[in-house]
């Protein structure tokens, strides 16, 4: 078995025991409490809380951290590019940070949107499906104070800057802290790697806003067995159709259930909850005949696609940025995020008094 299927086998076991209810065999579930018993150590030592807190101040421009709390993908990506692109529509001058997790190389790269984009293998898929989507600058570093520096030197004026994650990353000095949820809420509720929480909950009680996406408030306060708080906002993300890959042609959920009601369909995506995308296309009233979920940040082959017979390929925009362009059989699902405005104006408010 290489290297990839070993992962994969990995992160499907993981899932299931986090998500899934699934109870691990005596020799596993000991080992997964000597991990988190040891991770939890090493929280103590490198004195986390200190970190956390130390890593939050004024900023200018303001920096703003969406984050999880849990591993695996909790929908931080849309809620960047949503942020982005509401706040470029005011005329604000947005920035975006990012690891670039499954490049090569760690240096710090600028992705320039007015210039041609670079590979995905250079600077990761989410900061390229980022940078083509809002038509924001995005520099990509694994040190993402690194990343800030390199940005601002390029875009001095910027309003704000997004950093997609770095909840944990304390070297990278914020104003603004989110953290999302989505229905999986907590999971087990236990720490890596027994479960998939990466800091505690009680980290919510210094962050500036929680956004529960496409769950309901009550609902993941429930699920997080604690009461909501006023900065808690509930955020939904919903399928708006669909982008054909090779023309760029659009066409809307209404219209495509009605052109592929009885097309056999596929749909792959390699993002870290890859249900979320299979789910939104069956909610949208389409049948899919068979689906692929792949390892997270999955690096596609050229030929891919060509081992599908379905005349329909679907996926995402984080994998579309990886594939060839010239398969007429790929389209990518586009979304859309809705921000409450209590949150926006809270924003707004914020880059308003830093910059005046």
């Amino acid at each position: 078995m290489n290297h990839p299927d070993r992962k994969a086998r990995l992160e499907t076991a993981l899932l299931q025991i986090w998500y899934g209810g699934y109870q691990p065999g005596w020799s596993t579930h000991t080992i997964l409490n000597i991990l988190e018993r040891v991770y939890k150590g090493l929280r103590l030592l490198s004195r986390q809380n200190s970190k956390t807190l130390s890593s939050k101040r004024n900023t200018n421009p303001p920096v703003l951290v969406v984050g999880n709390l849990i591993a695996g993908g909790a929908g931080k990506t849309p809620i960047v590019m949503a942020v982005c692109q509401h706040l470029s529509a005011t005329g604000k001058k947005v920035g975006i940070v990012s690891r670039g997790y499954g490049r090569k190389g760690s240096r710090a790269v600028l992705i320039d949107p007015s210039k041609p984009l670079p590979q995905a293998s250079e600077v990761g898929d989410e900061p390229l499906f980022l940078c083509a989507q809002t038509h924001c600058p995005v520099a990509v570093c694994t040190d993402r104070a690194e990343a800030l520096d390199t940005l601002l030197s390029a875009f001095p004026d910027l309003d704000l800057v997004v950093s997609d994650d770095g909840l944990q990353h304390h070297r990278l000095v914020r104003q603004l802290e989110w953290v999302v949820f989505d229905q999986r809420a907590q999971g087990n509720g236990r720490l890596l790697p027994a479960g998939p929480l990466r800091e505690p909950l009680s980290r919510l009680g210094t962050v500036d806003a929680v956004l529960a996406s496409n769950i309901g408030i009550e609902q993941l306060s429930s699920a997080l067995n604690m009461p909501s708080q006023n900065n808690w906002h509930a955020v939904c993300v919903l399928l708006q159709g669909f982008r054909h890959l090779q023309t760029g042609q659009f066409m809307s959920t209404r219209q495509a259930t009605e052109r592929w009601k009885d097309t056999p369909l596929l749909a792959f995506t390699g993002i870290a909850n890859p249900d979320k995308l299979f789910n939104a296309i069956k909610t949208a009233g389409l049948e899919l005949q068979e689906t692929r979920g792949l390892p997270d940040h999955y690096n596609y082959p050229m030929d891919f696609c060509a081992q599908f017979d379905q005349p329909i390929l679907i996926t995402s925009g984080k994998d579309a940025v990886k594939l060839n362009a010239s398969n007429p059989k790929v389209w990518v699902a586009e979304i859309s995020v809705e921000l409450p405005l209590t949150l926006t104006q809270a924003l707004e408010d914020c880059i308003g008094s830093t910059i005046d």
